[in-house]
């Protein structure tokens, strides 16, 4: 099933404010994922995003934390 554009913003905003309540939050896509009860494919899809704006960074060993 193919996510709305509204389901997409709203994880898009749920991502954001994970990591911007607490600015030491460290977490793998799994972690994401499984914390926002979100598909791995479509939390990868925001991440990637959010890696581009820079509004999170991706660590060499595949964890996310604030840029």
């Amino acid at each position: 099933m193919t996510p709305t554009r509204y389901e997409i913003e709203a994880l898009v905003m749920r991502i954001q404010d994970e990591f911007l309540r607490a600015s030491a939050v460290r977490m793998t896509l799994e972690q994401i994922a499984r914390r926002l009860d979100a598909s791995v494919g479509l939390c990868k899809a925001v991440l990637r995003l959010l890696v581009d704006a820079r509004v999170l960074a991706e660590t060499p060993g595949g964890v996310y934390e604030r840029f």
